[in-house]
């Protein structure tokens, strides 16, 4: 209500009693008034017995002590409409009895507060909170029921105060600059500072501290390995099974069955040595090749004539297990030597600690001692068990070149065979042959060990004693090959990269069809021999993966960035005290301050709101920006499109390749620049002909969100120095608003062409395109103008689109590359740093080839966008999409509350900044940057907000300008314009 904004701060309640009374009265009330505000305080700079400083923490410790107290016993609870205190012992209290314009037992204080119908629902005054036309058509239908409720001969308790004010407004106004009372008020303001040292003498002292951090810029590149191993070559597969292998001395080896192995020790035979008492020795050494299979080994069976004995044990090392018949060895000790027996033993003697106690690749000996009368022999048998799984000492198939050619050819990715040459597990085929002589002979094409001719055959061979078959072995690497396979030819010619990638027409207009023949399978080297590019990952291309799981074209990312260094400042505050009564700062209590250092952040921060207003996207709007009426216009913000670019795999075509030349400054110029124009525009005030225009202009597009001109706006550029000389009449000041705009982006743009004709060369061409720079640069600058007022609703989308145009306008003339305009204006995208890489696949429909990859990106308005986009998605539980149906779409308000904005990490933003020049420097931070000629609204003769304001102050009376204003304005009352 208006006559409350204005009235009743300029009237307390004191003045009004000092209205009506006499001057007596007026000099007592005037002196109960300093008594009684300067007792206390005398009372308490007068005291010796206290500490002000003890006083204030005393104070403050009570404070928390309440506060604690409130925290434990509960807070207030509300239940419907009914408010129950905590420690409380009387009746509930209804929230409506707290308001007069609630309660239902004063209708009339109802109706004087909301006149007609009353609700309490907070949706029906929301329009009163958002509009200034809803605000004063409320204010003054309530003033209007106060002006008749003041008029009746019975008011209530609000009428009778309305007409107080009401009986204010009527009357002289004298002009109070020489009252005695006014002149002694201005003597005390006047001097305040030896007030001031009576009461504390104190100062301040804010000192600011310097510091920079690091902040990276990522720059990702990524680069393709295409596998192509082609070749005629042959795998050998080298397998082998064994518990133990001979070493040394007489030996056999063969299978008592599964998972079992008969080791035999000494010769085999009869009465191969003589002599009377005579004592042979025999070693057998074996290789313990694989001690953690072997479960365990037993010295079983002996057959000896006529003393024996068995030593174990490593060579030189060996210990007796057994000797027999009996404990006697003549001659070495007493007893026959002729026994006239040969034995046959079973011993059953646990060996098993000799197999597992030693290394594995070690020797075990057994040693054979025999004495011998007459004739004699000596040998014996071991059986070993071990654990079948763990007996294949060697599984592999080599070379690896020639096993991955072999698999592509499997895969498809090849062309060529791949067959087995030898293959043990086969059948083997047997036939009756005649010889030489003419004899009949049964033949086989293979005899594979421990299998008979004419039996069935399991497959299986017999390695050292193991038994081998297929499941015990790997699964063989090569579709088709069995497992048992010792030989494969291979011959494979790797074509899945070659052949005609699909036609596009160029930036030209020339229809162009590569034809893709590879020279170029890897182009990650320019990545790895750059010590500024760091390796990040590799991943397989999406339909470049073989059914075998093999890859055959890899992608990796290499992180070319840089850091840089942002400046920023700690401010510190210190108080100091030394008049009577000391209580600032920390000297009366113990303050804990709460504030963000980190400048940087904050920045980020701030940028991100002021773009979050400028980029955005609506729809159930038509393409004027009016709303349709078909669907609810729904908004979101940094808004983004799809894009793909192409490369021939493995070849020399590449569309995704970033141009050269591209001032990433300029733009961030630009870019940093058309938000405060915007904001410049629409934080003049609402009666100002140059916003007027402005906003009639931008209005169909922002109409299905008129927030965006709200939130964000700063008073900063309130006083705007480029619009001060517009003051003709509207058409004017739209066309000179649109002349300032485009001076603006003239001054932005001019360097942009300028760094364009550098560079191109000095041959013919050259000249011509220098020449067409040069236009580009005045035709954008001129385009700006023009367009900006027009897109007001997606200033930030619209800034990387006309960069965007004028960019590739320029490779167009420069002529580099032969590809289309939707990829020229992606890449230049990526350049600036507005895209997020979605992923990568192969564009075919065949199963096996891969000759032309597509790269799949998000672009969005801004670095800042993207970035957002990026750090935000993870937390809202969204992604990108894959890279054939990427999902780039803006976050909706809704989601955007949704964003716990700690964890964001807007470093990587804050670096473009400083590396492009739009880092503040805090030794160049002063009103004139800020403000003046500093500023990028500075067309030549701008000054600074302060001069700005003292000029537009310069030879004014603000006292005499007061006394004018009190005698001509006339407060709104309510009263109808028809009352008498």
């Amino acid at each position: 209500m208006r006559l409350f904004s204005r009235s009743l701060i300029v009237a307390p309640t004191s003045y009004i009693v000092m209205h009506k009374q006499s001057l007596y009265q007026r000099f007592v009330a005037g002196l109960l008034i300093v008594s009684m505000s300067a007792t206390s305080t005398l009372a308490f700079a007068q005291s010796t017995t206290l500490d002000p400083s003890v006083a204030g923490r005393q104070a403050q410790s009570f404070g928390y002590e309440l506060l604690q107290n409130f925290q434990d016993s509960g807070k207030p609870t509300l239940s419907g409409q009914e408010l129950t205190m905590p420690g409380t012992t009387g009746g509930k209290l209804n929230i409506n009895d707290l308001y007069p314009g609630t309660s239902q037992k004063n209708q009339r204080v109802n109706s004087f507060f909301f006149p007609g119908e009353y609700s309490t629902s907070v949706d029906d005054y929301k329009s009163v909170h958002d509009s200034g036309q809803e605000m004063d058509r409320t204010g003054t239908g309530a003033q209007g029921t106060l002006w008749d409720d003041a008029q009746n001969d019975n008011p209530s308790l609000q009428g009778a105060a309305y007409k107080i004010l009401l009986d204010m407004t009527n009357r002289s106004r004298p002009d109070m600059r020489n009252d005695p009372m006014f002149n002694q008020t201005k003597d005390t303001l006047a001097n305040l500072n030896d007030l001031k040292k009576e009461f504390g003498d104190c100062s301040t002292e804010t000192t600011f501290k310097k510091n920079s951090r690091p902040a990276h810029v990522p720059v990702y590149e990524q680069c393709e390995r295409v596998v192509d191993k082609s070749a005629q070559c042959e795998i050998i597969h080298n397998y082998d099974a064994a518990v133990v292998k001979h070493y040394n001395g007489p030996f056999n080896l063969d299978t008592c069955g599964e998972g079992c192995t008969q080791l035999w020790i000494g010769q085999v035979g009869d009465n191969y040595w003589g002599g009377w008492c005579a004592v042979y020795e025999q070693s057998t050494t074996v290789t313990v090749v694989n001690p953690d299979a072997i479960t365990s080994a037993v010295l079983e069976y002996v057959e000896y004539d006529d003393y024996m004995q068995v030593w174990v044990g490593p060579v030189g090392q060996e210990v007796k297990v057994f000797n027999g018949p009996n404990e006697n060895f003549p001659p070495e000790t007493a007893g026959e030597c002729e026994l006239s027996t040969n034995w046959r033993q079973n011993p059953g003697i646990d060996v098993t600690q000799y197999f597992k106690n030693v290394e594995a690749g070690k020797q075990v000996n057994f040693k054979i001692r025999v004495s011998v009368a007459d004739e004699g022999e000596g040998f014996g048998r071991i059986r070993i068990n071990y654990d079948p799984a763990k007996a294949i000492t060697k599984d592999e198939w080599v070379p690896q070149d020639c096993v991955d050619a072999a698999i592509a050819v499997k895969d498809g990715f090849a062309k060529g065979t791949a067959e087995c040459t030898d293959d043990p597990s086969r059948q083997p085929v047997c036939e009756y042959v005649q010889d030489g002589s003419g004899n009949s002979i049964y033949q086989c094409d293979h005899n594979p060990e421990g299998w008979t001719p004419g039996t069935p055959y399991d497959g299986c061979q017999y390695l050292n004693g193991v038994k081998v078959c297929e499941n015990s072995l790997k699964p063989s690497p090569i579709a088709g090959i069995p497992n048992m396979c010792r030989k494969v030819k291979v011959e494979a010619n790797y074509d899945f990269y070659k052949g005609q990638m699909g036609c596009y027409t160029d930036a030209n207009g020339i229809q162009q069809c590569p034809d893709n023949q590879g020279g170029n399978l890897d182009n990650c080297g320019e990545f790895e021999n750059n010590s500024q590019c760091g390796f990040i990952g590799s991943k397989c291309v999406k339909g470049a993966e073989g059914a075998s799981g093999e890859c055959y074209v890899f992608e990796d990312t290499y992180d070319c960035g840089y850091d840089a260094n942002l400046g920023t400042v700690e401010k510190e505050v210190k108080y100091e005290c030394s008049g009577p009564i000391r209580c600032m700062g920390t000297d009366c209590l113990d303050i804990t301050m709460t504030q963000n250092n980190d400048f940087a952040k904050a920045n980020a921060l701030l940028n991100a709101a002021q773009f979050m207003a400028q980029d955005m996207a609506c729809t159930g709007q038509d393409e004027n920006g009016n709303p349709t009426g078909e669907e609810n216009v729904v908004c979101s913000v940094f808004p983004g499109t799809a894009g793909q670019c192409k490369k021939a795999v493995g070849g020399v075509v590449n569309c995704c390749e970033k141009p050269d030349g591209i001032s990433m400054m300029d733009y961030v110029t630009l870019l940093m620049t058309v938000p405060k124009i915007d904001t410049a525009i629409m934080s003049l005030g609402d009666t100002n002909s140059i916003r007027s225009a402005y906003v009639s202009l931008k209005e169909p597009i922002t109409q299905g969100w008129t927030e965006i001109s709200q939130p964000f706006t700063s008073s900063l550029e309130n006083v705007s120095g480029v619009f001060d000389k517009l003051t003709q009449g509207y058409d004017q000041i739209v066309e000179g608003l649109k002349d300032s705009v485009a001076n603006l982006y003239d001054k932005a743009f001019g360097s942009i062409a300028d760094n364009a004709t550098t560079g191109l060369g000095s041959s013919a061409g050259a000249g011509a395109g220098a020449g067409g720079a040069s236009q580009v640069g005045a035709d954008a600058a001129v385009t700006a103008g023009q367009e900006f007022v027009k897109n007001a609703g997606n200033l930030i989308g619209w800034v990387g689109t006309i960069y965007t145009i004028y960019t590739v306008t320029m490779l167009v003339i420069k002529m580099v590359y032969k590809c289309t305009p939707d990829e020229l204006e992606m890449n230049v995208k990526r350049e600036l740093k507005s895209c997020s890489y979605v992923g990568s696949y192969c564009k075919t429909e065949i199963l096996g080839l891969c000759i032309e990859k597509r790269e799949s990106y998000c672009c969005f308005s801004s670095p800042l966008s993207r970035i957002i986009q990026e750090q935000g998605r993870p937390q809202l539980g969204l992604s990108f999409g894959d890279p054939e149906n990427p999902t780039c779409e803006g976050l909706a308000m809704e989601q955007i509350g949704q964003i716990d904005w700690d964890r964001v990490n807007l470093d990587e933003w804050l670096g473009i900044l400083q590396a492009n020049g739009h880092w503040p420097n805090a030794d160049n931070i002063n009103i004139e940057s800020l403000t003046g000629a500093g500023t990028t609204f500075d067309l030549g003769e701008r000054i600074n907000a302060q001069e700005r304001a003292l000029e537009r102050l310069k030879d004014t009376d603000i006292d005499q300008a007061r006394i004018d204003v009190s005698k001509t304005y006339k407060p709104f009352t309510g009263a109808s314009p028809t009352t008498p």
